[in-house]
């Protein structure tokens, strides 16, 4: 046996760790339940990371989450998806963003970075606000501009003949 033996103060028996690993619906947590459920039989945190399939570091820190504060410490503690930084906008400047460029304001995506910048005093770059825009489900494309010269009915008789010429 190599190093000192595996001590664990366990506050759940074996069928316990069992159960609640077969019953939990997140894949993380039954993972994690499943190691400990191993460990608790007896085995090694290595053959229980192999099982597992899991780095043996990985297992030692949910068996270290185990001893700090049981089970509930070891499926609170996550694994990325901590939902990444806070928008830089509250919730009512974006709903004024979206109604603005939903009413095409804004012609090019700088106008928007300067007009954040000016209304809110939160800057963004370019891609910055490209991001909003695609977070807020938003468009940029405005109708192109019509000449006040523009004849609509030359331009209809144009899309149902070609031109006339007299």
């Amino acid at each position: 046996m190599n190093g000192r033996p595996l001590r664990i103060d366990w506050q759940e028996d074996e069928q316990t760790l069992y159960r609640l690993y077969k019953q939990e619906k997140d894949h993380q947590n039954r993972t994690r339940l499943q190691a400990l459920w191993l460990i608790r039989q007896g085995r090694s945190i290595k053959e229980a990371a192999r099982i597992v399939g899991f780095h043996y570091r990985t297992v030692q820190e949910w068996v270290a989450w185990y001893r700090k504060g049981g089970l509930d410490e070891v499926l609170r503690c996550r694994h990325g998806g901590h939902g990444g930084p806070k928008p830089r906008l509250t919730s009512q400047q974006e709903d004024e963003l979206t109604e603005r460029a939903s009413q095409g304001e804004f012609r090019t995506m700088w106008e928007t970075v300067d007009w954040v910048k000016k209304e809110f005093g939160v800057e963004y770059t370019y891609w910055g606000m490209r991001g909003v825009f695609q977070r807020l489900k938003l468009n940029s494309k405005v109708p192109r501009p019509i000449s006040p010269q523009a004849s609509e009915g030359a331009q209809e008789a144009w899309k149902k003949g070609g031109l006339v010429t007299n």
